[in-house]
């Protein structure tokens, strides 16, 4: 037998391996390639969901100080849709009780802010006649001694919307002092 052809079939025999060898490495460096792809457009993703839940909140807080900047403007706390609720006013309502989380928001119940549909709020009167230590008064005139002036305490929700449909309800309590 001729030992050339032994040794030349010996090296056509380490090359197929080393073929074989190779071609499961690029498979394996594909893989992990196509496995950092996915990962890295899910970490996108969820970074722009919280970006969109971020502007949802940030109109949501905007909506809230409006009601209350509302609240707080001249005789608004006593408006005549926080005591019986009247259909000029419908985002005032005369007791609490609603819940922001299930209603649908819209004209009918709730307020948009400077016409903007993405940014709601609605005012119900929480509490009426409380006092801030929780004494109690004969009258709003009476003040005498440790008496301390009535509040009124009112719960303003509001809503934020971003453009990707994102939602954020949030709810604060507002107290205004009493005029008597």
């Amino acid at each position: 037998m001729n030992p050339r052809a032994k040794t030349g079939f010996s090296n056509r025999q380490r090359g197929a391996s080393s073929l074989f060898v190779t071609v499961i490495l690029v498979m394996v460096v594909m893989l992990l390639a196509v496995t950092a792809s996915v990962l890295s457009n899910t970490q996108f993703r969820l970074a722009g969901n919280l970006q969109f839940e971020n502007v949802a909140f940030n109109l949501a807080e905007g909506a809230i100080a409006t009601g209350e900047s509302w609240l707080s403007t001249g005789t608004n706390a006593s408006d005549g849709g926080l005591i019986t609720r009247a259909t000029a006013t419908p985002e005032l309502y005369p007791t609490a009780g609603l819940d922001p989380l299930a209603m649908t928001w819209g004209n009918t119940n709730s307020k948009a802010v400077g016409g903007d549909d993405n940014q709601r709020y609605l005012v119900e009167k929480a509490m009426a006649d409380t006092l801030q230590d929780g004494e109690s008064i004969a009258t709003c005139g009476d003040r005498s001694g440790a008496i301390r002036e009535s509040v009124d305490v009112f719960l303003v929700s509001a809503v934020g919307k971003s453009v990707r449909g994102t939602t954020k309800a949030i709810q604060t309590t507002y107290s205004v002092k009493k005029n008597c």
